[in-house]
């Protein structure tokens, strides 16, 4: 009995044991298991603050070549590319002049706490007419076919600017105006006159830097169209030029619009400053008058319908000034109605250009057109001469308008001075298509030195009006 009470104590013993180390084990288990948990959770966020480092330190690397770049200078010069390429960004997309160029630099620098030097308004101009010069003098890509958009302006005195701009064709997708972005300045220059002979050896200069030319558009000008022949260029005439000097054809001799056009311009002497200033007619231009007849035209055509309306919408005052229209009515409608075809016309060919398919896009809208038959019979003689230059069916580029938008910026920019006389700070309006990045500008900075702009502004300058006029009033003290 003894031994059998012995046996079943330790049996109760050993099973408490049993129990009691199976809890210690689950314990154990449970406790391995936390701090499996607690470890990932602790490696998770060692990674990740690991790559948070890392992409710290790249992050700091890439700021360090930034400010790295930001100091950079051009050999010779102090100050950074980046201020050089800012400032001519100021100047051509923010159209500031050089005053302001370096003023709004304060501004920033002021604004944002950063330590800067300021150029002065003669460095900013010596930086665009580098880079401007740089870009006059950039070769052609081989392979690369170009069309050239051609025209002169004429300033103060007897100096012309000769602008040849290119279009690299294969760069260039039909289907919405050009734009400065996807043109390049590839020659300017300044003469008191230009003959054709003049033109074509500056065309012949062109195709000797690599430049293969397709065809050139441009106005009728005669000297352009010398000059094209003689360099064996094919020539696409403006559509706008074209289109417009129809107009002018049919009305420069019209004694019935010449007395219309008077009439427009008494009523806006009469009502300029008056209580009647709302139907005042829009200024006609002197020069270019029937490139600019939709405005007039569009008025007239609704001052008629206002006067057609019972409402009391003109006052009976209004209206007595305005009766006189109604003897023009017939001639309103007609140059309203050409007007608006017109405006048909280049809406198609100055986004998808002179093609087949256009061509006959423009055919319907005259079809429909209510307009003379002198117009309509021009316009189609047009598209049917041009359209024989087209080459594998390609559409043609047909409108020079760009180069009309160059000279206005230019001349924009050079309202702001007192002479407005061309001088040699033309040069900025080779910087005008803005596709430039500040390896270019470095380049331009390093290899243009400022006794090349001398030289190129004495070949283009010998002489000009400000000059003349300062030396003919200091010779009476």
């Amino acid at each position: 009995m003894d031994k059998l009470s012995n046996w079943r104590e330790k049996a109760k013993e050993r099973s408490k044991e049993i129990g009691r180390l199976k809890k210690r084990m689950q314990e154990i288990i449970q406790s391995r298991k936390n701090w499996k948990e607690k470890y990932t959770l602790v490696k998770a966020e060692n990674d990740r603050l690991h790559k948070a480092l890392k992409t710290k330190i790249k992050e700091e690397n890439k700021w360090k070549e930034k400010e790295k770049k930001a100091i950079e200078k051009p050999k010779h010069h102090s100050y950074s590319t980046q201020i050089i390429m800012l400032c001519i960004w100021l100047r051509q997309e923010g159209n500031c002049s050089l005053r302001s160029s370096a003023s709004v630099l304060k501004i920033v620098a002021l604004m944002l706490d950063i330590e800067l030097s300021f150029p002065s308004s003669s460095s900013i101009q010596n930086w665009e007419k580098k880079l401007g010069y740089s870009r006059l003098q950039e070769e052609g890509k081989k392979g690369t076919d170009w069309v050239l958009i051609i025209d002169e302006s004429i300033s103060i005195g007897s100096q012309k600017l000769l602008l040849i701009l290119g279009v690299e064709i294969s760069k260039y997708k039909m289907g919405s105006a050009l734009t400065f972005k996807e043109v390049s300045v590839l020659y300017m220059g300044v003469r008191k006159s230009w003959k054709g002979q003049a033109i074509s050896e500056e065309l012949e200069k062109i195709k000797a830097r690599n430049f293969s030319i397709t065809y050139s558009v441009s106005d009728g000008g005669t000297n352009i169209g010398n000059a094209l022949i003689i360099s064996g260029i094919t020539h696409v005439k403006d559509c706008t030029h074209y289109i417009g000097n129809l107009l002018k054809k049919q009305y420069k001799g019209n004694e019935l619009f010449g007395e219309f056009s008077k009439k427009c311009g008494e009523l806006r002497r009469q009502v300029y400053l008056s209580k009647n200033a709302i139907i005042i007619p829009p200024k006609q231009r002197t020069k270019g008058r029937f490139l600019n007849l939709q405005p007039l035209s569009k008025w007239a055509y609704k001052m008629l319908l206002l006067l057609e309306k019972e409402e009391n919408i003109l006052s009976p005052e209004q209206r007595e000034k305005l009766s006189w229209l109604k003897e023009y009515e017939p001639l309103v409608l007609d140059i309203y109605m050409q007007c608006k075809t017109m405006n048909e016309i280049f809406k198609i060919l100055k986004n998808k250009g002179l093609s087949f398919q256009s061509v006959e896009e423009c055919k319907t809208i005259l079809k429909k057109s209510n307009i003379t038959d002198f117009f309509r019979i021009g316009i189609e003689e047009y598209m049917a001469t041009n359209l024989k230059l087209a080459v594998n069916d390609k559409a043609l580029i047909c409108c020079s308008d760009i180069i009309e938008s160059y000279f206005g910026k230019y001349k924009n920019q050079l309202a702001r001075t007192s002479s407005q006389v061309i001088t040699d700070s033309c040069l900025c309006i080779a910087n005008f298509s803005q596709n430039f990045d500040e390896k270019e500008i470095k380049k331009a900075m390093e290899d243009v030195k400022i006794v090349d702009l001398k030289k190129w502004k004495h070949e283009q300058f010998p002489s000009n009006i400000v000059q003349e006029k300062r030396k003919l009033l200091k010779s009476v003290g």
